[in-house]
């Protein structure tokens, strides 16, 4: 029994020492590791050089030619808008066109009824032709010195009311046929077929689509390169792309604002670029030279600026703060560099600023 416990005290004693020499080898690991070359990589300092051998990818950038400007957010709107009203009283016959049909200059939309102005117009043509004779007899009279200059005067004013008449019965009854006073749609219809309309009663809204025009408030800094004829670019919420030409800037700014409203006139043939979408509108305002990168070769520098880093000629790691002048599907547009350099497309993130590297590619 003694010799069990004994066997036992002996085993208890050697687990505890192994015990007590991991605890010692892990507790000198983490005393005496120090930052990894990774660690102090992403310190983006040189204070504590990683490994010289370093290996990173590069890749050869030249500056190109990049269209600068500014960018602003503005909606499509109808080139043009007009509310339709009535011009005669009576009621709504018939309706030829309804709400979202697209509509030709001159179209009827719709006919008024007629009543007796067609009646009337034939009473006021008769009217003017008596009128017509009456003067032309008195003329006749007047030159024999038969009729007074009065009475001469008299059978012309008559004949004037006459062929006014007849023009207001024409009118009138023109008016009863309500017509599309440009190409466009018919985007708002207010009455239908049995409705009775007094003059200046509203029907409904034709609005042009083609070309679509872009409105925007442009700032009191970009206001002086802005100008008339000038090219732009529209870019619609869903991706797609249009050129158009600035035809108006406002020349009194908004008094909340402090901007000024700019509009753009874009072709939109089919129509299918609707009023009140929202759009990006670009204007160009010169011609500088910029690098067109990839999102993921660019970096934070300790002090939280966006930039990239390089290799010199030394192969030494350099960090470049940049300048994000546009970003789309095919790259971002960056000012801040050199016109050529070897950019660090991977790697970056565990290399630090003045140590050398190995470099590939390029």
């Amino acid at each position: 029994m003694k010799d069990k416990l004994l066997a036992m005290n002996k085993a208890t004693l050697a687990i505890l020492t192994i015990g007590v020499v991991l605890v010692l080898w892990f507790a000198s690991g983490m005393l005496f590791r120090g930052d990894t070359p990774t660690e102090r990589a992403r310190s983006g300092t040189a204070g504590s050089q990683p490994d010289a051998a370093t290996t990173v990818r590069i890749a050869k950038s030249s500056a190109q030619p990049f269209q600068s400007g500014v960018i602003l957010q503005g909606r499509t709107v109808a080139s043009r808008a007009v509310e339709l009203r009535a011009e005669v009283s009576g009621r709504i016959e018939k309706i030829l066109v309804d709400r979202g049909q697209p509509v030709k200059q001159g179209q009827e939309i719709l006919h008024i009824a007629v009543n007796d102005r067609a009646a009337r117009l034939m009473q006021a043509k008769a009217s003017l032709v008596q009128r017509q004779m009456q003067a032309e007899a008195a003329r006749q009279l007047a030159k024999q010195s038969f009729q007074t200059q009065v009475k001469l005067a008299e059978a012309e004013a008559q004949l004037a009311q006459a062929q006014a008449d007849v023009s207001r019965f024409k009118l009138d009854l023109a008016n009863t046929r309500v017509k599309a006073p440009f190409d466009g749609v018919m985007d708002t219809r207010l009455i239908d077929e049995g409705a009775l309309v007094n003059v200046g009663d509203r029907i409904g809204t034709v609005v042009d689509l083609d070309p679509i025009k872009v409105t925007a408030q442009l700032s009191e800094r970009s206001i002086g390169d802005a100008k008339t004829g000038l090219t732009a670019k529209v870019v619609l919420s869903d991706g797609r792309a249009l050129e158009g030409q600035v035809n108006y800037i406002a020349s009194v700014s908004d008094p909340n604002t402090r901007t000024f409203t700019i509009e753009v006139l874009a072709p939109n043939a089919d129509g299918k670029v609707l009023s009140g979408l929202a759009a990006q509108l670009r204007l160009p305002f010169g011609q500088d030279k910029a690098h067109r990168i990839s999102p993921s070769v660019m970096t934070l520098s300790d002090a939280g600026k966006i930039g990239v880093k390089s290799v010199d000629d030394e192969n030494k790691v350099r960090f470049w703060p940049v300048e994000i002048l546009d970003d789309g599907p095919d790259g971002t547009w960056v000012a801040g560099l050199p016109d050529q350099i070897n950019l660090i497309v991977v790697g970056q993130e565990y290399v630090a600023i003045g140590q050398k590297v190995t470099p590939v590619g390029g």
